[in-house]
């Protein structure tokens, strides 16, 4: 299952090859392997596609969501 959203870059998020504030995020499964097994697992990733040039910026789910949560023991 593919989540298709067009959007506006915030002014900190322009597009790093032309400046374009216009992207469009796609939520993608791709299959990894962990360096010590051999088992082969689908993780999320979010696709970030700027809609003028095509540069692509490509984000772990599982980073994006500890990013979320507030730090503890700090």
């Amino acid at each position: 299952k593919m989540h298709f959203e067009v959007r506006k870059m915030k002014n900190h998020e322009k597009c790093l090859k032309c400046g374009s504030t216009s992207c469009e995020v796609k939520t993608i499964a791709l299959p990894t392997k962990k360096l010590t097994g051999a088992k082969i697992s689908l993780d999320t990733f979010y696709l970030k596609i700027c809609q003028n040039c095509g540069y692509t910026e490509m984000y772990s789910t599982k980073v994006i969501e500890k990013a979320k949560e507030p730090i503890r023991n700090y």
